[in-house]
């Protein structure tokens, strides 16, 4: 993913852009490991150590609140998101072994595009405003470019624990080293 500047018609508009594979830099090594390798194939956590690290991770409901307010005509839209959110999250974990944080980010945010695109759509449907069609257009444009940023992004991760031998130490679990 990179941010490029616009030309032609479009000059002077930054855009993000997914990089062809090419030009995609490769994530380090040993930072892109998951969660779940704490965990074996059925879920359960492997070591006592695993156990007491995944405990003391922050819950969802101490960052995230539990339940958004949203606008009566925005709420199918919403949950249409979150269904589509969670699906999306387990088909990358399923086809690239996890999604990381920085992956789950560019997900909620595609989901966030998709489900505003959605509703300017249904609003310039029944307004008739066309000028609404092509918000919805952008937004719509946007989250497919962020969800295929997300795909790549998993994509390398797994690369990168693939050649960091599969079972590297998952960095944010292990206690901070002290400075010499």
């Amino acid at each position: 993913m990179a941010l490029r500047n616009g030309h032609g018609t479009g000059a002077g508009s930054p855009r993000v852009e997914v990089l062809p594979p090419t030009e995609q830099p490769f994530a380090p090594a040993g930072v892109a490991v998951p969660l779940e390798d704490g965990r074996d194939r059925s879920g359960r956590i492997r070591t006592a150590a695993a156990a007491r690290a995944l405990a003391q991770l922050p819950r969802r409901g101490a960052f995230l609140p539990r339940k958004l307010a949203c606008d009566a005509r925005f709420e199918p839209h919403n949950r249409r998101r979150l269904d589509w959110l969670r699906a999306r999250r387990t088909e990358l974990a399923a086809a690239t072994g996890a999604v990381s944080h920085g992956v789950g980010a560019i997900l909620a945010a595609a989901a966030w595009q998709h489900a505003a695109g959605e509703f300017a759509a249904e609003l310039a449907a029944e307004r008739g405003d066309v000028e609404l069609f092509k918000v919805a257009a952008s937004l719509t444009s946007t989250a497919r470019q962020h969800d295929l940023a997300a795909w790549e992004l998993a994509v390398r991760e797994a690369a990168a624990r693939r050649s960091a031998g599969g079972d590297a130490p998952v960095p944010w679990l292990e206690a901070p080293k002290e400075p010499a």
